[in-house]
């Protein structure tokens, strides 16, 4: 039934959303309709897009009500389930709704479209019509059929139960009693083996838990007894009286014996079953320095020696679930400390806490003490030194006791003395030394326990201690005076000792070289570790000599007994011919790490049998990696980059550099990295390449760095995810010309091989970076300008290496909507994103996780996110009026929402103070908050005459731009409220985005006018013309750290950057159209291809190699749809819907002469005739012209009949007759010369007859028709002789032939797609031809991976993807995303015999 295409389409589509939105407002509040929420948000986009096709609307229009109806069947049918659901018909659901995606995606196609394409799209979008109707369809009946399965299975199984039930009736009452009986015996067994399986399983979750077994104080002693009785009294009498503050802070000097009280106190309140557990931070045990394990070190001890708590521990963890790590510090403490302790009284000991990190430190406190109220019976005693920010927040709960250093007090003498003697006991048994000589001792070391402790060691571990107490209180000498003195004479002893007819100097700097690796260690050595990596043997001896200051523990690991010592060997002035300048021990690290490396590392490192598998589903990887790879080889390969980073610029670096050239030589790079993904820690390692390569290298070797980087990024996901794909997958997609695949190829020869598709080089960064497939809504750099995040209407969230322009692993997914916005903490750790979905997110930014919970608050789309200065707080906007506040590191929101806006909020940000917030609303005005109480500060800023979409502060907080709707930019007094100057203008639409420089005096804007402006922000003058490039709305701008660049986010789906000075684009130009191609033509000699595009210009391209051959023709004003080359290969003749033939030098790349004008509409074809004089062009208006190729000028009046638009035109090959094709269906010849109709239209095709041909000879004429046949004519009786069908799988608009008739070309977006003989071309091999021979059932999954029912094949990256499948020989440009890919499987080696991918 015909319809009105009209009106009616619109009334037919509004009818069938209302209906789709009355379902999806039941879907939210009927639980039983819940999992509908996701389909009917994708069919109310497909038919808000069908909204918008231009035509053949009555196929679309019956698409948008044929899934109305299916969503009205699928409520129904899920009305009459019980729930909860199950999972198959959640399955059958979901499968649904991604069959649904896939529509989504191809109606938007259609839609996209200007009219000019959309006209000459007409046929193939309605067969996409007729074949989504067809397929949508198909996923209903395959969607019932999942249900009715169910529901015959629930039938059946119900028919079972009653069958059963019938049964059991008719059992004796005899045997009824007797199986009661056995129920009785057979439950009470198993009451037993439940209670021991609870016990069981407990254990079994709580062996997830992963403590720091460095961190509970067993390397600490406890005090002697009946000493330091003076400050433990009180703090026993503390933790017993309820009535005493819950929290205690010991706070003295390094060295006084605050780890001691707090290992003592420990041990008496575990042995009282009182201790919940103990935390002893140590800046010396990387562990133990952060936040990291706190929580899980704490639950282990807590089950352990609370058992009655496990069960409440067990719970936890079950609910953080599998991926623990990913879990906010909060949410830990709560579920696996706060909660299970509720209702029990017990003592937390937190030792040493200034040894952790500042930022981790202040996180552990602010968690404590805000979760008090919830352990009311909870005591917890902290010991640090007084530093200031631990201060700030423990002050009011300050130990009153005495100094534990107090030389004064006669308690604190009496317990060092009690020490001394204890410590010396032994030495007074066996005479060699007096009580007399022991209390002189005891009496000098000034109360300071660290400084008593350090003097009986010496005293200890001399071979004469007479010798040594007389030398400790020599007068002269004064070596106990402070415990710097006594440490000099400690190293200076000991160089003597390792004298060994060395001289003085080298003995000094053996020593020193031991202490440089054990200060420099990232994580803490072993004797053997030191040995291997400063290519020594006697660090066990030259440690011997220093045992007074190092401690070896039974696993070998060396540690140093006391921080003091660290800083001491720190500090220049004190230590004097001990100092250790860090910067060179770093580089004595480095070189180690990178000779160990050299010296270890080999092919195949962990001896992996197969490639099939993910490195995860390798059982034994981690009893490989320890058999295989040493410890020292695990710390070099993780640590070398930082210590080189951290070693820069001494004398050293050469020695360094060398070390480094050679472990970038040959295959070791890919050793390496074998080594990194074992270890799970690539995206430290590209972090660390990223610093490298930043530092001042040697040419060619900064080249090499940059070069594994580059390799690194581009493979991350395989590389990551399994160590044979670094040979399997990375190296054949690695560009030619790279470092590492120069340094590859001769010792890997036996992989695939890509000989289309894989780029000469890495891609210079582009001017347009491309990867998501929606707007960029929100762009920002990194704090330290090294990524670029960017957030799409696609629902995904990017990452980018802002060097190089490359995507950083795979988007991150999650959101349910367009992401709005998008933040980097300061420390660029997290990104924080704000969706249309209500929520906001937080990202860890190194291995794109999600951290914790979704943050739900907002009753509509957050608009914007904004980190706080000290990266604690998030600040959120929402279209529901408000702003929030939330904990970064919990999630949970702090206060109550800001509210006081009368319309949508837009865009917040916070002072570079933290104290404010300001918000921009959809009402007009701008807001300052007070962020830590939430009130607004004075009243709204009030200037703009419509809505707000952008606020920043001035990078020094004494002003607010903001960008808006009326088109300007506004500069206020932060403080005042008051407007700075006038309004800045000079947009053409609204500003939807302003930021500041970092130094204040600019201030860029986005404008959905598709320009950046930059400004004078003190004199409010533009700066230079407006930046342009985006072909849509600019929705966000960034500055770079350093100033210098300027990112932008567009509508059109790129983000751009800019040079701050200069105005211009940075990085590459694009090689080739920026939008669609429609025609496209081969140079007589067939070694060039011109190509006209929707861009409006003309490219010609180099045939054998894909190239560019100079830059674009430019000159036409709308889309070029037709190209022709002359005879002679001169000339490039161009039509275009700018009404217009231009006519152009192929060789200079200059127009001939101006356009040739005389067609009233769009030109759809231009052709040369056989001697290249004249040009004939068939537009729109239904007319064909023939033009003066040599004067421009129109030889006679158009030649009119056709009823419609001409698609094609061309010549007879004798220059007499020119053929036309028409959307009228029609074929028309004509004479060239007169300009008459040679005869009646030629009548068959049913549909648009999109191309014309003459046969060689002239007597055929070839139609080529949107009817999806081929029909050939003769051209002298005007008779058919034949008709072909063919099977279109993508609108082809000309197909044009080089002259050897062995090269054909087709178009699609953006792309050329020449193809050898296309009757060569196979669509598949032995499957789809991605799929290697004997291997069958082959997918390419979504994330690259290309398996099979064995396991993984290979990985495929992102611009392969579209190409590989695809029957595209070459795609021009070459390097397009959607490149044309070949593999050459004949060298291919997976599974089992991977390893043969060596020579």
């Amino acid at each position: 039934m015909s319809r009105n295409l009209g009106n009616s389409h619109l009334e037919i589509i509004d009818a069938a959303l209302l209906g789709a939105k009355i379902v999806k407002d039941a879907s939210e509040v009927a639980p039983v309709l819940a999992p509908l929420k996701g389909t009917i948000g994708i069919v109310i986009t497909i038919l808000e897009t069908i909204r918008g096709v231009k035509t053949n609307k009555e196929d679309w229009t019956t698409l948008g009500e044929r899934l109305s109806t299916q969503i009205k069947g699928m409520q129904e049918n899920l009305s009459r389930c019980p729930t909860p659901h199950s999972t198959s018909l959640l399955l059958a659901v979901n499968s649904y709704e991604q069959k649904l995606r896939n529509v989504l995606t191809r109606v938007h196609l259609a839609s996209d479209r200007g009219l000019a394409e959309a006209v000459l799209h007409q046929r193939a979008d309605k067969e996409e019509a007729v074949e989504l109707n067809r397929n949508v369809e198909i996923y209903w009946e395959e969607f019932i059929g999942d249900i009715s399965i169910q529901a015959h299975e629930a039938v059946h199984r119900v028919e079972r139960e009653v069958n059963q039930i019938e049964k059991d009736v008719h059992i004796t009452q005899h045997e009824v009693n007797r199986v009661e009986k056995d129920v009785h015996r057979i439950k009470h067994g198993v009451n037993r083996v439940e209670m021991s399986m609870d016990a069981m399983g407990e254990e079994s979750h709580i062996s997830k838990l992963t403590p720091v077994l460095d961190a509970i104080g067993e390397d600490h002693d406890i005090c002697l007894y009946g000493t330091r009785t003076a400050v433990l009294d009180p703090i026993r009498q503390w933790a017993n009286d309820p009535t005493t503050p819950q929290v205690r802070w010991l706070t003295d000097v390094a060295g006084a014996g605050k780890s001691t009280i707090a290992k003592h106190l420990s041990a008496e309140w575990k042995e009282q079953e009182r201790l919940a557990g103990c935390f002893f931070f140590d800046k010396n045990r990387p562990d133990a320095m952060n936040k990291t394990g706190f929580c899980d070190t704490i639950a282990a001890q807590l089950a352990n020696n609370q058992p009655q708590l496990r069960s409440s521990i067990t719970q936890g963890i079950k609910e953080i679930g599998p991926i623990p790590s990913v879990c906010p510090f909060e949410e830990k403490l709560q579920k696996l400390v706060i909660r299970p302790m509720e209702s029990v009284s017990l003592v937390l000991v937190v030792d040493a806490l200034d040894e952790c990190n500042e930022r981790d430190r202040i996180i552990i406190l602010r968690n404590i003490l805000s979760s008090l109220s919830q352990v009311p019976q909870l005591k917890v005693l902290i010991t640090s030194r007084p530093e200031r920010d631990i201060v700030q927040l423990l002050d009011p709960y300050r130990s009153r006791t005495e100094s534990l250093h107090d030389v004064e007090l006669k308690s604190n003498r009496d317990d060092i003395a009690a020490f001394v003697k204890h410590k010396m006991r032994g030495l007074i048994r066996s005479y060699e030394l007096t009580n007399e000589e022991v209390d002189r001792l005891a009496r000098r070391v000034n109360c300071l326990f660290i400084l008593a402790s350090t003097a009986c060691r010496v005293v200890e571990d001399s071979p004469n201690p007479r010798v040594a107490v007389e030398e400790l209180l020599n007068p002269n000498q004064d070596l106990l005076r402070d415990i710097n003195t006594l440490y000099s004479t400690i190293l200076t002893k000991a160089c003597k000792a390792n004298q060994g007819g060395q001289s003085s100097t080298s003995k000094t700097q053996g020593l020193l070289r031991v202490l440089k690796a054990i200060l420099a260690a990232s994580t803490p050595l072993t004797v053997s570790m030191i040995d291997s990596l400063l290519g020594i043997k006697n660090t066990r001896r030259l440690i011997g000599f220093l045992s007074s200051v190092l401690n070896v523990r039974s696993d070998e690991v060396v540690l140093i007994l006391h921080p003091t010592f660290r800083e001491f060997l720190e500090d220049r002035e004190v230590a004097r011919p001990f100092y250790i300048d860090m910067k060179e021990a770093h580089a004595l690290m480095a070189k180690g790490c990178l000779e160990t490396m050299k010296r270890e590392l080999c092919f195949n490192i962990c001896q992996l049998e197969s490639s099939f598998t993910f490195n995860k589903d390798v059982q034994d990887l981690d009893e490989r990696i320890s058999k295989y790879i040493s410890k020292e080889l695990q710390y070099g390969c993780i640590s070398w980059l930082d210590h080189i980073v951290n070693g820069r610029g001494i004398s050293r670096d050469t020695e360094v550099d060398v070390a480094l050239l050679r472990i970038t030589e040959d295959g070791y790079p890919l050793f390496w990295i074998e080594v990194v993904s074992a270890l799970g820690k690539i995206p430290k390692a590209i972090k660390g390449l990223q610093d490298v390569g930043r530092c001042h290298l040697e040419k060619g070797l900064k080249a090499a760095i940059n070069d594994i980087k580059r390799f690194l990024i581009a493979f991350s996901t395989p590389i990551s995810e399994s160590i044979p794909h670094i040979y399997v997958s990375a190296i054949p997609f690695t560009p030619k010309q790279s470092y590492i695949r120069q340094a590859a190829e001769s010792l890997f020869p036996n992989t695939m091989s890509i000989p289309i598709g894989c780029s000469e080089n890495w891609p210079e960064p582009p001017q347009r970076w491309i990867g998501h497939t929606g707007e960029v809504i929100s762009i920002t750099f990194s704090f330290d300008g090294r990524r670029i995040a960017s957030g799409s209407d696609d629902k995904t969230i990017r990452l980018w290496d802002a060097e190089t322009g490359q995507a950083l692993g795979e988007p991150l997914r999650g959101h349910e909507g367009a992401v709005t916005s998008v933040a980097f903490s300061p420390d660029g750790r997290c990104v924080a994103s704000g969706s249309w979905d209500n929520t906001i997110r937080l990202w860890d930014a190194e291995t794109g996780q999600a951290r914790g919970e979704t943050l739900r608050g907002h009753e509509r789309a957050v608009s914007s996110v904004a980190f706080s200065p000290d990266g604690r707080r998030v600040a959120s906007g929402s279209s529901d009026k408000a702003i929030r506040l939330w904990d970064a590191e919990t999630g949970q929101a702090r206060g109550e929402p800001l509210r006081g806006h009368e319309n949508a909020v837009f865009s917040v940000a916070f002072s570079p103070d933290g104290r404010c917030v300001a918000s921009g609303s959809e009402d007009g005005t701008i807001q300052v908050w007070d962020a830590e109480t939430g009130q607004a500060r004075g009243e709204p800023l009030q200037g703009h005459e419509e809505g707000v979409h952008s606020v920043a502060f001035s990078p020094d907080g004494r002003c607010v731009a903001s960008g808006s709707s009326d088109k300007t930019i506004r500069l206020w007094d932060a403080e005042t409220g008051q407007a700075l100057g006038e309004p800045l203008r000079g947009h053409e639409i609204a500003v939807s985005s302003v930021a500041f420089s970092p130094d204040g005096r600019c201030v860029a804007s986005g404008s959905s006018d598709k320009t950046i402006r930059l400004w004078d922000a003190e004199t409010g003058q533009a700066l230079g013309e407006p930046l342009r490039g985006h072909e849509a709305g600019v929705r966000s701008v960034a500055f770079s750290p350093d100033g210098r660049c300027v990112a932008s986010g567009s509508e059109d789906g790129t983000i751009r950057l800019w040079d701050a000075e200069t105005g211009q684009t940075l990085g590459e130009p694009l090689r080739g159209h920026e939008r669609a191609v429609w025609s496209v033509a081969f140079s007589p000699d067939g070694r060039c291809v011109a190509s006209g595009s929707s861009d409006k210009a003309i490219r010609l391209w180099d045939a054998e190699t894909g190239q560019a051959l100079g830059e674009p023709l430019r000159g036409h004003e709308d889309a070029v749809s037709s190209v022709a080359f002359s005879p002679d290969g001169r000339c490039v003749a161009s039509g275009s819907s700018d009404n217009t033939i231009r006519l152009w030098d192929a060789e200079m790349g200059q127009a001939l002469r101006e356009p040739l004008r005389g067609h009233e509409d769009a030109v759809f074809s231009v052709t040369f005739s056989p001697d290249g004089r004249c040009v004939a062009s068939g537009s729109n208006d239904k007319a064909i012209r023939l033009w003066d190729a040599e004067m421009g000028q129109a030889l006679r009046e158009p030649l009119r009949g056709h009823e419609d638009a001409v698609f094609s035109v061309a010549f007879s090959p004798d220059g007499r007759c020119v053929a036309s094709g028409s959307n009228d269906k029609t074929i028309r010849l004509w004479d060239s010369a007169t300009g008459r109709a040679l005869r009646e239209p030629l009548r068959g095709h049913e549909g648009t007859v999109s191309s014309v041909a003459f046969s060689p000879d002239g007597r055929c004429v070839a139609s080529d028709s949107w009817d999806s046949t081929i029909r050939l004519w003769n051209a002298e009786a005007a008779q058919p002789l034949a008709q072909m069908s063919r099977d279109i799988t993508h609108l082809v608009i000309s197909v044009p032939t080089s002259s050897d008739s062995h090269l054909f070309v087709s178009t699609s977006h953006q792309k050329l797609n020449p193809h050898n003989n296309l009757s060569h071309i196979p669509h598949s091999v032995s499957g789809p031809h991605f799929a290697p021979p004997y291997f069958h059932h082959c997918s390419l999954l979504e994330n690259g991976w290309v398996s099979s029912p064995e396991g993984l094949l290979y990985w495929v990256p992102p611009h392969n993807r579209h190409g590989l499948q695809r029957s595209y020989i070459l795609t021009i440009p070459t390097n397009d995303p959607l490149r044309a890919t070949w593999i050459d499987f004949a060298r291919f080696r997976c599974g089992t015999s991977w390893i043969q991918c060596r020579k």
